[in-house]
């Protein structure tokens, strides 16, 4: 495929991904902020629904009290001479004033007296009735009565004439379209009475009995959004309050949603129209911008073509700026190419030195870790090709040196630090086993502070300590460096133990701060002597290693060889910190009094 094609397939389509991700984006958004805040009024529907409600029940009650007090009534109920046609009479007028659904009046042992709906029907007992058997009781009660298909919602009081219960009265209002009407105008949605799942009020256009009754069993299996009427809801079916128990009567809130879409899907139409557009303007742009550039280009594909069969020579690029720009380059690349072989060259040679001092300063470590009275293992793990940290065993005649330290920074400098310090330490000892740690320290110093500043004209120092252990558990020690961490077996207790001297390489004197001390070990002592790089180590939430995870696993395994602990060690520092960023050293030692097989 050439490269106009490539360019104008390549730019019509990106702008088609943009503008339709752009698009999709703006679709989702209004979609989703549509559908929360349908969310929130339909929660706001359900709270009003619920106070009109409850309203209308305070104003039934007041209407029960009130007529309650009306004195015909009270002499129709109180009165057992009163001809029956009488009592209907008072019974009609007064329900056509209230204009009540319900209006009937039981005697002082529930018994029915009169019901304007059913005035053929008298004597029968209307105690199973909650709201007539709680106003005889209570004085006054609410509900929802389930009569004929209709909902009710019903206030009773009692009746009373003086200080006698004659009876009780009960009023109702049916849950018709005007309530409906009521609540629609209030929460703006629409509302169904519903009862036994079937629709008794006034449904929005198109929804039949069937989408009703389908509309509540998929909101009370969990669902929000359903069809009805050939459009898209949101649902909630909220019970009635007051109606007695297997009795399902409910109201069902619905809230349009594609009423409430509609304005952002006009937008979107709106959008999909000037996206039509520009796509037919990019279309021709990107091809007359793909036929500018080809040009140009081929002559760049033609002159990479030569430089691959080796001419180098510059020639001319015509075109835009940038294509004579990337011409220029490509001038300048053949330049450039033969010095970028001569450094691949010596970057390889650089490499392959790296890996001989790497494997020099692996080789320098201690061998033969066997002294007298000492059970020794220890370990070094570099964080690059080439590390700084250190340690050395030396025995001799009545014990060890023991060297551990830390130069500072990594790679092959850091590297030859810490074999100047190993080959001066290693003269020193064997020319004098039995120097003061301070002074091998004091004459090391002075050497290294030479070749670093003055040979090597590098910023490096190195952290050491120097120790000299004898028959007997005595430790002389010099320099500075890591605490030694001590576990005293005859306490089950640690132990830090500080260096008191200072670093290498410093200053030239260190007289004034080159110092010793003296640490002793006890029959069964652990010592673990390790490198920054341990207690430094941090993991993914930025959390140190510290000395608490060496101490942690020294109190678990202190009754393991020194070389299980030192392997636990390393195991616990992997888990915290994989990928290390400095070389860590562990060295771990047991003390045996004589006498004590080791």
């Amino acid at each position: 495929m050439k490269l106009r094609t490539t360019m104008f397939l390549w730019v019509l389509g990106l702008v088609i991904v943009l503008l339709g991700a752009t698009i999709g984006t703006i679709a989702f958004g209004f979609d989703r902020a549509t559908r929360e805040r349908l969310a929130q009024e339909s929660a706001r529907s359900r709270e009003v629904t619920l106070d009109l409600h409850a309203d209308r029940y305070s104003l039934y009650r007041q209407e029960c009290r009130v007529v309650a007090e009306e004195p015909r009534l009270k002499a129709v109920v109180a009165t057992e001479e009163i001809e029956r046609a009488t009592v209907l009479d008072a019974v009609r007028e007064l329900a056509k004033t209230l204009d009540a659904g319900v209006f009937l009046i039981v005697d002082a042992d529930g018994n029915l007296i009169a019901d304007s709906a059913h005035p053929e029907e008298a004597g029968g007992s209307m105690r199973e009735q909650a709201v007539v058997a709680a106003s005889l009781e209570k004085g006054e009660s609410t509900g929802v009565w389930v009569t004929e298909n209709k909902v009710f919602q019903v206030a009773g009081c009692r009746l009373e004439f003086g200080a006698r219960v004659v009876g009780a009265l009960v009023v109702g209002h049916a849950i018709d379209d005007k309530f409906v009407d009521t609540v629609e105008k209030h929460t703006g949605g629409e509302v169904i009475v519903a009862l036994e799942k079937a629709a008794l009020s006034k449904t929005p256009d198109d929804v039949g009995a069937a989408e009703v009754a389908a509309a509540i069993d998929a909101v009370e299996a969990g669902r929000r959004e359903v069809s009805a009427g050939g459009q898209e809801w949101f649902a909630q079916v909220v019970a009635i309050p007051g109606t007695s128990e297997g009795t399902h009567a409910h109201y069902v809130l619905l809230r349009s949603i594609d009423e409430a879409l509609a304005p952002a899907r006009r937008a979107i139409r709106f959008l999909a129209i000037l996206v039509g557009v520009a796509l037919v303007l990019t279309a021709v742009l990107a091809l007359g911008l793909a036929r500018r550039l080809s040009r140009p280009i081929d002559a760049l594909v033609a002159r990479t073509q030569a430089i691959a069969h080796g001419d180098l020579t510059p020639r001319p690029t015509a075109g835009p700026t940038e294509v004579r720009a990337l011409g220029a380059a490509m001038d300048k690349m053949t330049t450039e190419l033969d010095t970028s072989r001569r450094a691949l060259a010596d970057k390889e040679r650089l490499a392959r030195e790296l890996e001989i001092a790497a494997r020099i300063q692996t080789s320098i470590l201690p061998r033969n870790l066997d002294v007298e009275g000492l059970e020794i293992a220890a370990k070094m793990m570099t964080a690059t090709e080439v590390g700084g940290d250190y340690y050395d065993v030396l025995p001799v005649e009545d014990g060890c040196w023991i060297a551990v330290g830390d130069a500072s920074g990594h790679g092959l400098t850091a590297g030859l630090v810490m074999m100047m310090v190993q080959t001066g330490v290693a003269t020193l000892v064997h020319a004098q086993p039995d120097a003061n740690p301070k002074d091998v320290v004091r004459a090391i110093n002075g050497v290294l502070y030479d070749n670093i500043h003055e040979r090597l004209e590098a910023e490096r120092h190195m952290t050491l300590s120097l120790l000299r252990y004898r028959r007997g558990g005595d430790l002389r020690i010099a320099g500075a460096h890591m605490d030694g961490i001590v576990w005293r077996a005859a306490t089950k207790t640690i132990e830090l133990l500080a260096t008191p001297g200072t670093f290498l390489a410093i200053t030239q004197d260190i007289d004034h701060v080159n110092q010793e001390a003296t640490w002793q070990l006890h029959d069964g002592d652990l010592l673990v002597l390790l490198t920054d790089g341990v207690t430094e180590a941090e993991n993914a939430a930025g959390a140190s290693f510290d000395y608490q995870g060496v101490t942690r696993i020294v109190e678990e395994r202190c009754g393991e060889p020194v070389a299980a602990i030192r392997d636990a060690l390393f195991a616990a520092l992997i888990r915290h910190s994989p990928a290390l960023e400095d070389d860590a050293t562990i060295m771990v030692l047991r003390y045996a009094a004589a006498g004590r097989n080791t």
